[in-house]
């Protein structure tokens, strides 16, 4: 049933500008579809309505004796196309406060050129084109708007074609080409994201031709969303590095507030992910990453329907812990928990404080909070399995306690990663932390006192071993021998 979907799309703001749309006469105005609609507000905002509640609504709108499955499709299906309509005029008439492309303006010039209306037509089309030529902060989409407008104006019988004229043809190929090769940026960089996630290549034709043609510092300097991307997609074809994550970070930062809403939330999603990867492979780039989850805060570009996911919640607790921030992620514990979904609220909270425990040094509190309702979550459960094997490690090569505790957790957890559907790259280096952890203990358990010629030893070999997950935490084991 799509009524119920459509329904739910609807802000709290909209719910009454949909009852006056109901009552236009050109848009088949219908008493029915207004009753009913007014009959269904009461399941606002989750709109779970399944078929009894429909014909609920339906007797008590309209009476038992009326009722049969024809009529109510009908009223269902009438009352969705309705819906539809309200859809595609709200986004056309772009109520104030949303940064839409003026679509309305550009759709209305498009047709007093096709009605060929003169003068009128050439002062509408020529004071939009100012008008996004002049935004300070520029989507996409209003450079293909730009395009069309300098096409509709060159097209017009009335342009001349035999004698010198604004040059509406030239403007109109330079800013197709603008929006193609932002349109080409934006979809590589997600692109490349995606390989590095699910290890696939994707062809990209015409990337080095665009990338030329994008470099140049003047127009980078004129088109900051450009300029984000061209920066972004070099990053991922260079390869990942500390000094280009932080040079990529500083040009995110200068162009920020001249970027889209919908562009500032895609690059920062970038990258967050290009931190979160630079983490993995023991980059020290915890407090840049830390700030950009600030960032994004700060801008409100985190939460999605009033909602923040667990994953997020959970890295930025533990990006905070790592930056030795204790009570700010505390706070943020407080603050937050109640903005995750219900099933997964608890557990999450339980996963950040035994991370904020653990980096504190307090161990028994962490291993406390690691709590059974944790694991049976997919997406907590190797972070957990992960966590426990740094407190039982910790345990032993700090405090000479539970031998055979670790022991039998790295036989334990080394089973469990040989099952998990993980990339080659990932199992190996979860692998390899788990048998160097075991190559520490064995040593401990033999030598009791470490001298430096065995740690230097140690060094070398996490040196040579790639790859490795938590090399910098095996780092600093080392030290603590």
């Amino acid at each position: 049933m799509k009524l119920p979907i459509l329904l739910k799309s609807l802000q709290a703001e909209e719910h009454k500008e949909f009852e006056k749309f109901l009552q236009s006469p050109f848009f088949k105005s219908s008493e029915q579809y207004l009753k009913f609609f007014r009959c269904l507000c009461k399941y606002y905002p989750s709109f779970e309505l399944e078929k009894a509640d429909l014909q609920a609504a339906y007797r008590r709108c309209f009476g038992q004796s009326s009722l049969n499955d024809t009529k109510l499709y009908n009223l269902m299906s009438g009352l969705g196309k309705q819906l539809e309509q309200y859809l595609v005029v709200r986004m056309v008439l772009a109520p104030d406060g949303q940064d839409q492309p003026p679509l309305y303006d550009y759709l209305l010039v498009r047709s007093l050129g096709q009605r060929n209306m003169g003068a009128y037509f050439r002062t509408k089309a020529q004071q939009l084109i100012d008008e996004t030529a002049a935004r300070p902060v520029k989507e996409v989409d209003n450079y293909l708007i730009l395009n069309q407008l300098h096409q509709e104006v060159y097209y017009n019988p009335d342009t001349p074609k035999f004698s010198e004229h604004p040059a509406n043809l030239q403007l109109a190929v330079e800013n197709l080409d603008l929006y193609y090769c932002l349109s080409k940026l934006r979809y590589v960089a997600e692109m490349k994201a995606r390989e590095g996630i699910l290890d696939i290549q994707y062809e990209m034709p015409l990337l080095e031709a665009v990338l030329e043609l994008t470099a140049a510092p003047e127009l980078q300097d004129k088109h900051p969303l450009l300029a984000s991307y061209h920066h972004l997609v070099r990053f991922y074809l260079q390869g990942y590095s500390e000094q280009g994550f932080r040079e990529l970070m500083t040009l995110f930062r200068d162009k920020f507030s001249f970027l889209p809403r919908y562009d500032q939330s895609m690059l920062l999603k970038h990258l967050m992910n290009c931190g979160i990867s630079l983490m993995s492979r023991d980059c020290a780039v915890e407090s840049e990453l830390f700030s950009l989850y600030k960032l994004g805060m700060e801008a409100n570009l985190l939460m999605g329907q009033n909602r923040l996911t667990h994953l997020t919640f959970i890295n930025i607790v533990n990006l905070a812990s790592l930056c030795k921030e204790f009570d700010w992620a505390t706070a943020f514990i407080a603050k937050f928990s109640p903005f995750l979904e219900d099933s997964k609220r608890q557990a999450s909270i339980d996963l950040a404080m035994a991370g904020i425990y653990y980096y504190q040094g307090m161990l028994d509190k962490a291993q406390t909070c690691l709590t059974p309702g944790i694991f049976p979550l997919p997406s907590f459960d190797l972070l957990g399995r992960s966590l426990l094997l740094k407190i039982v490690s910790d345990r032993y090569l700090l405090y000479d306690k539970d031998y055979e505790f670790l022991i039998s957790y790295l036989h334990a957890f080394e089973r469990y990663v040989q099952t998990k559907q993980l990339t080659t790259e990932k199992k190996d280096g979860f692998l390899n932390c788990i048998k160097f952890v075991r190559k520490m203990a064995a040593t401990k358990f033999e030598m009791v006192d470490i001298p430096e010629s065995k740690k230097e030893s140690l060094r070398k070999k996490l040196k040579q071993l790639q790859p490795v997950v938590s090399k910098k935490w095996l780092e600093e084991k080392i030290e603590a021998l």
